[in-house]
């Protein structure tokens, strides 16, 4: 649409006055749309009033008393709960409206304060010494149910990770590049099984029609720890066949899963990891009796990277 589409529309009667005014100054640049600045904005400042909560509380410790800034913490909390479950709208399998332009961001300062009470709570008194477990696995069942209840996506996302927490999934750059991430690489089978069982639910209920929106994120973070946890396997395990089947298989899905979405990301994921698989194998079949022919591989590799990148668009235009 140019800037003369509009006014061609209007003299040719297509469109009426009212809608010309209305479209006109949208087209022209006269009006433009600040919606995701503010939407940033928004997202800043709950971040910021919820980080400066805490390090208040860190900074002066000794001197606010700790009952004290629970309840205070408690009562916003409980707040924030109160409005958004008296202005939420009633469950609903489909993708829900917010009532109110700030409603998502209320829901997740809540969320995000219900964190810090208990936080504070482990922190100051213990409580939770002998069933940190437990409370993990509660923190994430309450976040399903928020997620759910108030469709929100962020919530969905705190929600996935306590619940890889509860069964000690935690991957972070620290352990990459400290070298110590192999070190709790026998957590790679419970990845494994945990992503698999977590991608298979969530697939169901995008099949049932609960929450299609939903599936993108669940199969973005089951994609992730899968392929760590099965690249993690493939380098300390002697059974490195299997991983490097599973690896394939997990390449596949998301291939298949790219092609449904249209999404660049997941076609990454099968490419990126799909390329460590196999380099690992060229490894010990090839290059361990030729090692010569690393240049070549690592030349036409590097050539494969481009092409991919270049002709990515081309692989959502085939027919299904």
């Amino acid at each position: 649409m140019t800037q003369n589409t509009p006014r061609d529309l209007f003299e040719k009667g297509l469109i009426s006055e009212a809608q010309y005014n209305k479209i006109e100054p949208m087209v022209s640049g006269k009006i433009i749309s600040v919606f995701y600045e503010l939407r940033t904005m928004l997202y800043l400042g709950v971040l910021l009033f919820t980080g400066g909560i805490g390090l208040l509380i860190y900074e002066n410790i000794g001197a606010l008393g700790h009952l004290i800034s629970i309840m205070l913490l408690s009562v916003v909390t409980l707040v924030c709960f109160y409005y958004v479950f008296t202005k939420g709208l009633t469950f609903s399998k489909e993708k829900v409206k917010p009532p109110t332009p700030y409603f998502d961001y209320i829901v997740l300062l809540g969320s995000l304060l219900f964190i810090s009470v208990q936080g504070y709570l482990q922190f100051q008194y213990q409580l939770l010494d002998d069933n940190l477990g437990w409370s993990t696995l509660i923190t994430a069942s309450f976040f399903f149910y928020v997620a759910y209840r108030f469709d929100n996506l962020g919530i969905l996302s705190l929600a996935i990770t306590a619940l890889a927490s509860f069964w000690s999934i935690s991957v972070s750059p620290q352990k990459w590049y400290s070298g110590n991430f192999l070190e709790t690489a026998n957590l790679h089978i419970t990845a494994i099984i945990f992503s698999t069982a977590l991608g298979f639910i969530a697939m169901v209920l995008d099949r049932k029609l609960i929450k299609k929106h939903f599936t993108f994120t669940y199969i973005n973070f089951c994609s992730l720890i899968f392929f760590v946890g099965c690249t993690a396997g493939l380098f300390d395990s002697d059974y490195f066949v299997v991983y490097l089947v599973l690896i394939y298989a997990g390449c596949a899905f998301t291939v298949y899963y790219a092609k449904r979405e249209s999404s660049f990301l997941f076609l990454l994921y099968a490419f990126v990891f799909g390329y460590i698989a196999t380099t690992y194998l060229m490894v010990n079949l090839i290059f361990d009796n030729a090692p010569e022919l690393i240049f070549y591989y690592a030349v036409l590799s590097c050539g494969g990277f481009v092409y991919f990148i270049i002709s990515y668009k081309k692989f959502f235009k085939r027919k299904s």
